[in-house]
């Protein structure tokens, strides 16, 4: 084996193979995959091939269809041919809420620039020969990009091209040991030789946690197991060679699609059933667990009703294998947290649909730095050391069971919890908290007074929750409320060189002490990385506050950026708990606890000081996520139960009211604030996002050449606001936005204005498409609500409330 090697990648399954294959396509050929046994061994091998473009995300809909055109044109090639059918794929339905999903799918995909069309029961019948309605089918979507491969062939190809473009795969060489070098670069040891890499890729699949260990990391890669069966073979289909749609009854929940002169019938219809919480055993190669005969059974006798021609078969094989999977059922991918030159490409639950997307994101990190599309929401960095094997086997577990389940937005996750609480958590949850998980942290998301919380009533219509949400903004509006903001994203960065490093880091004017200011940090290519509310403690010392979700991913960031200055970055602050008061009453309320002066004119919007509340030292900001006057006050821990009760006992009688996460969403929405994840990221420029104000021009910082080209030339989108007047249930985000018939933009956050009672929406449109005051439509659910363009700062425009 060679030395040295530019990169290494760790697994030789389809996503490996991807990876080498975009990488050599990228012009990286000094790339090496190193696999422990034979090309396809772990869970490649007995994958159903299945390549569903289906999803309920844009990214999700934009791999399926980046790999089956792919591996359309790789079948193409006589050299190394692979078996690509495009069958199309079928889902019917059997309630009216899975019809309303598959509405508001159909809507997304168009959004995406798609197109996901419905069904009527008749038409299905009419598309699939062998399927048949009976009266519990309501319709159905229809997928027309969906088709399905053999994955042995498929990975053996992408390492055959690979292999011709200059790439190396050395089978049967396991990775023994993995140590990185003072330079950066990774020490691989193997069963037959060391190679130094530049870079190391962890494809390793179900291994993909063993293969972390070794690099002294943890990844939450869970193995699962997942059966299908292939009937005996059926004179019919000898008979009749015709292609026909894969049927999807996520109701049902099974899939079923043509295997030759077979039927391959596959069942998410059980509880999710993990194994080895060690890791895989080295020897478990080509291998499988035992047949849950009884379980397929059930779900045979459910899809013979539908398709009677499964009641002519008998059972030619079941192959019950491992699948890995990720704590949320998404893929581990990016750059490894607190390292450099390590990816993880694991924990990846569709392996032969995402592989193709995953590599050629590998590609574009390795080549340019970063990605055409937004991949934060596979970032493995959202998983911090709170993610242990046994919430991950937990947690991946209930999301296989709900697999095929309605995806309703407001649904809370139960297994595993709770981890990371503040002290306060058994307080609140006494004072009626329904708590959610956010980044491990437990966090309130709204207050149950009239105990009419029911967990298992989903809709996408009116749940209990809202009633209490809007008497929650309400409160917030009027009188004053509370919030225990668990979990923030806290930085410190300190030192001679901080305000140096800083100003590199982020696009706008550092705050001077005593002052806070929102800023940016965008990419060398101008795109917004993510936010960061900047705290001037001292001349040369920064607390930084930011996205839960986005803590390690920042933190990296901003790492990589100090270098070699002389300055201190450290995650967290000594006041690492923080509560939320807002409200008009806020002032009165607090002032009754400090000595300080809190008025407009010693306390103005976004300034910040270090001061003692209710005999408690508080570094406290007035500043407001909502839109209204308001502190967040910075606590340690220790005083959090202290100080949250003294504000209760002050607020009685100004008619206090905690509120949670909800509230917060709705208030922000109202207020037309961005939110990272929903209304801006790493495909979106400051003037996409309407955000340019925030550049200061006069200053370096990274992506400042960007910016000014992006100045000289129209922006793409324009970000705006909408107030949806027609009535129906919220819509969602990634709804299209139409106007004169064409989709023109969509939806990224859409809320009730408890406030301002206004159904209101923030969104992106084609630039220029859609100007101020302006009607356009929206598709939410199959239906065409009215809307109005109008700016997205709806409540309070003039920010009167905010400075008083």
């Amino acid at each position: 084996m060679q030395s040295h090697a530019e990169v290494v990648v760790i697994g030789g399954g389809a996503v490996g193979a991807a990876i080498l294959y975009h990488l050599a396509k990228a012009g990286i050929t000094d790339a090496v995959l190193l696999e422990k046994n034979e090309l396809t061994a772990g869970s490649t091998w007995h994958a159903a091939g299945n390549i569903p473009t289906y999803a309920n995300s844009w990214l999700g809909m934009r791999a399926g269809n980046y790999a089956w055109q792919l591996y359309k044109e790789l079948a193409k090639d006589p050299v190394a041919p692979i078996t690509y059918r495009h069958t199309s794929a079928i889902w019917p339905a059997h309630t009216p809420e899975r019809m309303q999903l598959f509405q508001h799918l159909c809507g997304v995909s168009r959004s995406a620039g798609f197109e996901l069309s419905m069904l009527t029961p008749s038409e299905i019948e009419q598309m699939h020969p062998y399927w048949q309605a009976d009266d519990t089918i309501h319709g159905g979507i229809f997928d027309p990009y969906e088709g399905d491969i053999d994955p042995s062939q498929l990975t053996q190809a992408l390492a055959k091209h690979a292999r011709d473009l200059g790439a190396k795969v050395h089978r049967f060489t396991p990775v023994t040991g993995l140590r990185q070098r003072a330079s950066g670069e990774w020490v691989v040891e193997t069963s037959t030789g060391t190679v130094v890499a530049g870079t190391v890729i962890n494809a390793a699949g179900s291994s993909g946690g063993r293969i972390a260990a070794m690099a002294g990391m943890h990844v939450p890669v869970v193995t699962l197991e997942h059966q299908y069966l292939v009937t005996s073979p059926l004179a019919v289909l000898g008979k009749d060679t015709d292609t026909f749609p894969l049927i999807r009854d996520p109701d049902l929940r099974f899939y079923l699609r043509r295997e030759r002169n077979a039927l391959l019938l596959g069942s998410y219809a059980h509880e999710g059933r993990p194994v080895w919480q060690d890791g895989v055993p080295q020897d478990f190669d080509h291998q499988l667990f035992a047949d849950d005969i009884d379980g397929m059974m059930a779900v045979f006798e459910a899809a013979s009703a539908h398709v009677s021609l499964l009641a002519e078969a008998g059972a030619q094989r079941f192959v019950n294998g491992p699948i890995p999977y990720a704590p949320d059922a998404l893929p581990l991918v990016g750059p490894a947290g607190g390292t450099c030159n390590f990816y993880h490409a694991t924990g990846v639950q569709i392996g032969i649909t995402h592989s193709a997307a995953i590599g050629k994101a590998m590609a574009e990190w390795l080549t340019t730095g970063e990605t055409e599309w937004d991949l934060s929401a596979w970032d493995p960095r959202r998983f911090g050391a709170w993610a242990t094997q046994d919430y991950a086997a937990a947690r991946a577990s209930e999301h296989y069971d709900l697999q095929y389940a309605i995806p309703y937005p407001h649904r809370i996750m139960e297994s595993g919890r709770p981890l990371n609480q503040t002290p306060l958590y058994a307080q609140l949850v006494e004072q009626g908290a329904v708590m959610g998980q956010i980044g491990g942290w437990e966090r309130a998301f709204w207050f149950d007074l009239g105990k009419t919380n029911d967990p298992g009533a989903l809709s996408f219509g009116h749940e209990p929750w809202r009633d209490a949400v809007r008497i929650e903004c309400e409160t917030v509006r009027d009188r004053v409320g509370v919030m225990d903001h668990g979990g923030f994203t806290k930085f410190t960065l300190d030192g001679p060189d901080a305000a140096k490093v800083l100003d590199k880091v982020v696009c706008g004017t550092l705050p001077p002490v005593g002052r806070v200011r929102l800023s940016y940090m965008l990419t060398p290519k101008g795109h917004i990385w993510s936010e960061a509310t900047i705290s001037r403690l001292a001349d040369d010392r920064f607390l930084l506050c930011g996205p839960t979700l986005a803590g390690d991913r920042d933190f990296d960031w901003i790492e990589t950026a100090c270098g070699d200055a002389d300055v201190r970055l450290t995650k967290g602050y000594a006041r690492d708990g923080a509560l939320l008061v807002m409200g008009p009453k806020s002032r009165d309320l607090l002032q009754g606890l400090t000595a300080y002066d809190l008025s407009a004119a010693n306390a103005p919007w976004m300034s910040l000081a270090e001061i003692e509340i209710a005999g408690m030292q508080v570094t406290a900001m007035r500043i407001s996520f909502v839109g209204e006057l308001g502190w967040e006050l910075h606590v340690a821990s220790s005083d959090l139960v202290a100080l949250y009760d003294a504000i209760w006992a002050a607020g009685r009688p100004h008619g206090i009211c905690n509120f949670g996460s909800y509230a917060l969403n709705a208030m922000r929405v109202e207020k037309g604030y961005h939110g990272w994840g929903a209304d801006f990221g790493v495909e979106y420029t400051l003037f996409d996002a309407g955000l340019s104000k925030f550049a200061n021009m006069s200053k370096p910082f990274t992506g400042r050449q960007a910016v000014e080209e992006q100045a000289m030339q129209e922006a793409s989108w324009a970000f705006i606001g909408l107030e949806i007047t027609d009535p129906g249930p919220e819509p969602l985000p990634s709804d299209p936005i139409i106007r004169e018939g064409r989709v023109i933009g969509y939806l990224t956050s859409v809320s009730m204005g408890y406030r301002t009672g206004k159904l209101l929406a923030l969104g992106y449109v084609e630039n220029g498409s859609l100007e101020m005051g302006e009607d356009c439509l929206v598709q939410a659910f199959g239906e065409l609500r009215s809307a109005t363009c109008h700016s997205h700062h709806v409540y309070d425009p003039k920010n009167e409330r905010l400075r008083s």
